[in-house]
């Protein structure tokens, strides 16, 4: 029996937190719960929009913060990129108009939305930077194992750059879908190093991402280990 836990949210209160702080009464929740979720979906909308301008992946789309500061009225999102610069400048040019719900609309007119960029120095050994770079080949057309070879070496350039433990780093890559266009679809994985599920003290990174290729949808999941 396959049961499946997800990684990130198994190590939560150990190793993880969660990706929305706020807490709201019992009354506002719902409205408080649907407006977090849309504000998150618009926004990985609006990143991905400015991902397809660029060669290289800018965003992280997978890992967006959403906090309430309790003495503020404000909702502080956060977005690691690579150049922050270069996100403001697209975000600044980008055409794209945004319908909001009645949820989100009231929790905007209600607070500020701040938008908190970090940088990211090394985006080789950030799963969510590795899923979206590697969605981005299979979109090209690029076969899926050269593809999955090309980021497991981008993954060891980046932990000798970052000088992680090389008897503590892994990654695990799996593919699944209509693999270079073949009738069956199938799932094949691939694993580097070391990447231990069950330990909860392990330093894990996790991420997916969907490839919408000429033959269908293929999904990539990640899995990362630094320590």
């Amino acid at each position: 029996m396959g049961q499946k836990v997800h990684p990130i949210g198994f190590r939560l209160g150990i190793t993880e937190e969660h990706k929305s702080k706020w807490y709201a009464k019992f009354s506002d929740y719902s409205e408080q719960l649907k407006a977090d979720d849309e504000l998150r979906t618009v926004w990985s909308n609006l990143l991905k929009e400015i991902s397809k301008k660029q060669l290289d992946e800018v965003t992280d789309r997978t890992n967006l913060l959403i906090t309430y500061p309790p003495t503020r009225d404000q909702i502080h999102l956060t977005i690691y990129t690579v150049n922050p610069e270069i996100l403001i400048s697209d975000l600044k040019n980008l055409p794209y108009k945004i319908r909001l719900s009645e949820s989100l609309g009231k929790q905007l007119n209600k607070r500020n939305l701040v938008i908190v960029l970090k940088k990211v120095k090394y985006p080789n050994i950030n799963a969510g930077f590795i899923a979206q770079s590697l969605a981005k080949k299979l979109e090209k057309r690029m076969p899926f194992r050269r593809a999955v070879r090309t980021i497991l070496s981008d993954f060891k350039k980046g932990a000798k750059q970052a000088k992680l433990d090389p008897r503590q780093k892994g990654m695990k890559v799996q593919v699944a879908g209509r693999l270079n266009g073949a009738e069956i679809a199938r799932t094949e994985w691939v694993r580097e190093g070391r990447v231990p599920l069950h330990t909860l003290q392990a330093k894990l990174d996790y991420a997916t991402e969907r490839a919408h290729t000429i033959y269908g949808i293929l999904g990539i999941k990640i899995w990362m280990c630094k320590g």
